[in-house]
């Protein structure tokens, strides 16, 4: 007889398929960032769009590098970044394929994406494409090959099969990762704000120095002549080589420091302490079910769960198909004993407590029906059998 496969058996092929599709998809990138990047480095893409409409106007200096050398540097720098990335990538889903197969009852991949090990690879990973972005604005070819493949990677190409869920990954160089949309927000107001501030501060210094200066130019004209530190200052701004590479460190180091370590370190804190937090609504639910059934025989009364505080500390599922009215009395204490069973069940199998606390978790936050516990509960007794 066939040995009959679980819900969860196309989890080592995705894995596997997604590490693949990265792999190659990130190497035809790099090639192409690199290789055309250095090709078409020197090409003011904006400028020619501006001429079209009759605007002579330079950009080329307003991203990084002031010279074609400059530039080349950066995409030489770019290279150790995409090769990080790379690596991370492979060695990040590898692990997390080992560490699924050796369970292989956890459904929620979110318990090993927090995974110390693994947050820590995928911070570097969010780390290695933060400077990747930035150093992308070494040109407006560059850019748009970043933009093009940030769009490619928020495609889902490995859509759900029907009946089949597939594990839940970090989304790395897509907009549907918060921290590339911000670092792009962030640099398009230096590319597109700043440019405009400059270009105004340039009219009105000519205006200032012209012959015969007006009101608020002449006050201007004034301030310059009576400040020396003024007038470098404004002069280094009209300037041609006047760059913006220091708005764009700054904001890659402040984004780094601040949103990058800062916010994945209190997103790990505050899962596992969510995590840990469900022993007390786990065992208040269990107390709560068990002194009922006992008063409820001892008194020979149908069990009574519809407490206010017994329903706060149930699974989600369970108080909304209460509340809502779907089930009667004696069919809800059936419910629950069920659930208070399933918990027991993984108190006996599953020895760990972190993957103890978090199956308890998804029962009372994630589950949305009883049969997601049969499947749960279908999967630790086949899979933990000695």
């Amino acid at each position: 007889m066939a040995k009959k496969r679980n819900e969860l058996s196309h989890y080592p092929h995705f894995f596997f398929s997604k590490l693949i599709f990265r792999t190659v998809s990130w190497t035809v990138f790099s090639f192409l960032f690199i290789f055309l990047g250095k090709k078409y480095v020197d090409i003011d893409i904006v400028g020619k769009i501006c001429q079209l409409f009759g605007k002579n106007w330079k950009f080329n200096q307003y991203f990084l590098g002031a010279a074609e050398r400059e530039k080349f540097k950066l995409l030489n720098y770019a290279i150790y970044f995409l090769i990080i990335i790379i690596t991370v990538n492979i060695i990040s889903l590898v692990l997390n394929r080992y560490l699924w197969k050796k369970d292989k009852y956890i459904e929620n991949n979110n318990f090993y994406l927090h995974d110390k090990r693994i947050f820590i690879l995928n911070s570097l990973n969010h780390i290695a494409c933060a400077v990747l972005l930035i150093l992308s604005f070494a040109s407006a070819f560059t850019v748009i090959l970043a933009l093009l493949f940030i769009t490619f990677n928020t495609w889902d190409l490995f859509p759900h099969q029907k009946g089949l869920r597939n594990p839940q990954l970090e989304n790395f160089f897509s907009w549907k990762n918060q921290y590339v949309r911000k670092i792009l927000l962030y640099s398009a107001i230096v590319f597109l704000v700043v440019p405009l501030v400059i270009g105004r501060l340039r009219s009105f210094y000519e205006s200032a120095t012209s012959e015969a200066p007006t009101g608020l130019a002449q006050s201007f004209r004034n301030a310059l002549n009576t400040s020396p530190l003024l007038k470098q200052i404004v002069e280094m701004l009209k300037g041609d080589d006047f760059s913006l590479d220091l708005l764009y460190w700054f904001i890659l180091s402040w984004f780094i420091i601040k949103n990058l370590i800062g916010g994945r370190w209190k997103e790990f804190g505050d899962f596992w302490t969510k995590i840990n937090n469900v022993k007390k609504p786990v065992n208040n639910f269990k107390h709560y079910y068990y002194y009922q059934e006992s008063w409820a025989l001892a008194n020979n009364t149908p069990i009574n769960l519809g407490d206010y505080g017994y329903l706060e500390n149930s699974p989600n599922f369970l108080s909304r198909s209460y509340l809502e009215g779907d089930l009667n009395i004696n069919d809800f204490a059936n419910k629950n004993q069920k659930v208070v069973k399933y918990i027991e069940l993984c108190e006996e199998r599953v020895k760990e407590p972190p993957k103890r606390n978090f199956l308890n978790y998804c029962l009372f936050n994630e589950f949305s029906s009883w049969e997601d516990c049969l499947r749960t509960k279908r999967l630790i007794r086949t899979m933990r059998k000695k």
